[in-house]
């Protein structure tokens, strides 16, 4: 079984049961203000095709669909994929949920309106590459709206003393451009290879845009919110950490 396939499946009941994403809005990752908040999507309208890379739960296409767009939605994942659908049945709503690794899928070329990914393709060996194959999807005018775990984000946690002894934390990184990846064990204790989030400098994402022939329209990095769309008891107790450095990259780009 591939090493994320085994992963997700094998957290998904937990991941359930701990996180909460708000059913009315898009979500771009943990602690972030939602679309009512950002404003990123390009304006939507009923017909319009759209895919979702690495979709766990489905939270974003069920939403999307909910505003009249034709969803296709992919994971790796079957037990979160169950979830997905179940929710799409529960709230009366068609989305095509496919198990498919992203490095895996293929669309016609112009297939889609919009194509949107959160906090997935940070795990991806050539994360780029699919950027590339994403591009090629999305039909003239579509947009490409994505999500990524920032740089800065990947460092370490250190306590720091200031001069009269108050504890602050604040987020060390060695090395800007080859941030350590964040090494994830199998959960299962059943062993096999692990899984990695990697980050990537900001600039390589943004010519990683161009080289596809992308036209680049925003970059976010937005602080954590006191009212997050996507939050759990774990991301709430470093909400005051994480309001001082960006967590989540976000970029929209056009063909």
């Amino acid at each position: 079984m591939h090493p994320q396939r085994r992963y997700w499946d094998a957290i998904a009941p937990t991941y359930r049961a701990i996180t909460r994403i708000d059913p009315d809005d898009f979500h771009y990752g943990p602690l972030l203000p939602g679309e009512r908040t950002l404003r990123l999507l390009p304006p939507l309208r009923p017909g319009m095709a759209a895919l979702e890379l690495g979709c766990g739960e489905g939270q974003n296409s069920l939403w999307l669909a909910r505003q009249g767009l034709r969803c296709l939605a992919i994971d790796i994942s079957d037990a979160q994929l169950a979830y997905a659908r179940a929710d799409a049945k529960a709230q009366g709503l068609d989305v095509d949920f496919r198990r498919c690794a992203i490095e895996d899928f293929d669309a016609p070329e112009g297939a889609f309106d919009l194509i949107t990914s959160s906090h997935a393709f940070e795990f991806l060996d050539d994360p780029f590459a699919q950027v590339a194959r994403a591009a090629r999807w999305l039909r003239p005018g579509g947009h490409l709206l994505l999500s990524t775990v920032h740089p800065v984000y990947n460092g370490e946690w250190v306590c720091a003393e200031d001069e009269d002894g108050a504890e602050t934390w604040g987020r060390l990184l060695v090395n800007y451009f080859h941030p350590v990846d964040d090494v994830r064990p199998q959960p299962d204790g059943q062993g096999g290879p692990p899984i990695a989030s990697r980050a990537w400098p900001v600039s390589a994402w943004f010519n990683a845009l161009l080289a596809a022939r992308l036209t680049p329209l925003r970059l976010e990095e937005p602080p954590a919110s006191p009212h997050p769309a996507y939050a759990s008891d774990d991301w709430l107790a470093a909400a005051d950490e994480c309001a001082a450095i960006p967590t989540t990259l976000i970029l929209l780009a056009r063909k």
